[in-house]
């Protein structure tokens, strides 16, 4: 199947989200996040199954193709992996990886907005406004799941996924949620969601494709907005950290 007729064609794939350093998959060029396997060996991965386990057993320490949809550009591309258990890291990959639906596939992040001084969020190094959360060891798929996890990982180290649009990649980030730090929230940073926080799509086709959905979207948006400025009402310990 080409690249053309795949993008048509294909709806799910293989998400890929960790990826580890000088794997077989940092080395093919993956992306954290915002790629997804579509095939392998020109074998489309229409399900979730066996199939791309076994492929790239089948070709361990050989080239292979893999066909790769980009969520953040929006288009397909080829690159050739060789799958191997001699890197020195787990799996014939090196990545993490889970069957779902790319359509929306950007929609859950987690805009780092204001960062306090001595904060956690500042410890840990993230970045006011150019950083956005995409991941943690759990998978994230709602706005509330996020909030959830920071408050079961209070006074515990908490490995996040965080992308920034300043250098345009992934770096994974350890950060504690502490309630006593000192100031307010347990990470000490406010956090958006919702249409207006999402990351910024770099290609025309993305743009075009903002506009034709903003009016669908901005319903949810309004919801997503009112998560953030009522978590007062309903949990005190949530507001802290989802606003000032």
């Amino acid at each position: 199947m080409g690249l053309i007729q795949s993008v048509f064609a294909a709806e799910a794939g293989y998400h890929v989200h960790g990826i580890q350093d000088n794997s077989p998959a940092e080395r093919a060029g993956l992306e954290p996040f915002f790629d997804f396997i579509l095939s392998i060996g020109h074998t489309r991965l229409d399900k979730e199954s066996s199939l791309l386990k076994d492929l790239l057993k089948a070709n361990v320490e050989k080239p292979v193709k893999l066909e790769v949809y980009s969520s953040k550009v929006m288009k397909i591309r080829e690159l050739e992996v060789v799958p191997s258990n001699m890197w020195g890291g787990q799996g014939l990959l090196g990545a993490s990886v889970r069957f779902c639906s790319f359509q929306g596939a950007n929609h859950n992040v987690w805009h780092v907005l204001d960062v306090e001084v001595s904060s956690p969020a500042e410890l840990a190094g993230l970045e006011p406004y150019s950083d956005y959360i995409v991941g943690a060891d759990q998978v994230l798929q709602e706005s509330e799941d996020f909030f959830s996890l920071i408050e079961a990982s209070e006074g515990k180290a908490l490995k996040l996924l965080v992308y920034n649009t300043q250098s345009d990649r992934c770096r994974e980030v350890l950060i504690t949620p502490n309630g006593a730090w000192g100031g307010e929230g347990s990470l000490g940073c406010g956090v958006g969601f919702g249409y207006l926080h999402r990351i910024p799509m770099r290609s025309l086709a993305s743009h075009q494709h903002q506009n034709s959905s903003a009016a669908s979207e901005t319903q949810e948006d309004t919801h997503c907005s009112e998560v953030q400025t009522k978590q007062s009402h309903r949990n005190t310990t949530r507001s802290h950290f989802t606003m000032k």
